[in-house]
């Protein structure tokens, strides 16, 4: 994960992790003492701090060593009820992080800046807010899985459609079937030629110009605003 990652994702990583092994195999985990490769923690140190703040809210439950193998310490660990009941809330997209995800097309270097130097300092100067994009959330695995994750625990998602990115469009009917704002945005001259695709063309769509930026800026935050209830 991103190194930006806060606490309260890696305790959810680590919740969705214990309960799928748990539901894979029927019985609790005999878990490595460190996981940290598998939940996309930054070190062991920061993953142990959670998995004990998790265990002393009640969330999950380590027991005894299970067994010692090749030096390393196995424990059996599960989920309380109140774990499994914000497992079970997570796969429905009732959990929200502490981060916007962000759907664009790459490579495209007036989109690029405009979002390193535009999107992403307005969403934290604005509601102290990350913005990611799959970039950011790079880790091992399949990358269909992780973007799902990704988006079902962003609080909300911003869809760029400058380029007509079916990506963009896939990610934001994701986020809207899951009940997460969707707030479109596309480069004014090309919404202005060709608009969007006619399913989304009726939505709330904030258009950015790289020469006028501030009228994009606060018209994207208002829109936030509204649509998070702040």
């Amino acid at each position: 994960m991103h190194k930006s990652m806060n606490a309260r994702i890696l305790a959810m990583n680590i919740i969705r992790h214990i309960g799928d092994r748990v539901l894979e195999t029927g019985r609790p985990l005999d878990e490595f003492s460190s996981f940290s490769d598998i939940i996309g923690s930054p070190s062991d140190e920061i993953t142990d701090a959670v998995m004990r703040e998790l265990e002393e809210k009640g969330i999950i439950r380590v027991g005894e060593i299970a067994e010692v193998r090749e030096g390393n310490l196995y424990y059996a660990v599960n989920l309380s009820l109140d774990g499994w009941e914000r497992y079970e809330a997570e796969k429905q997209g009732n959990f929200d992080g502490d981060y916007g995800f962000l759907a664009m097309k790459f490579g495209d270097n007036e989109l690029e800046k405009f979002v390193r130097d535009t999107l992403k300092p307005t969403l934290n100067e604005h509601l102290g807010m990350t913005l990611w994009d799959m970039r950011d959330v790079a880790q091992a695995g399949i990358i269909d899985d992780i973007m799902r994750i990704t988006i079902r625990d962003a609080k909300f998602v911003i869809a760029d459609l400058t380029h007509d990115n079916l990506g963009a469009y896939w990610e934001a009917g994701y986020a809207e079937g899951l009940g997460k704002p969707a707030i479109y945005i596309c480069e004014r001259s090309k919404f202005d030629e060709d608009e969007t695709h006619f399913d989304v063309n009726h939505c709330t769509t904030v258009m950015w110009s790289a020469e006028a930026p501030d009228d994009f800026c606060n018209e994207l935050i208002a829109v936030l605003r509204r649509s998070l209830n702040f």
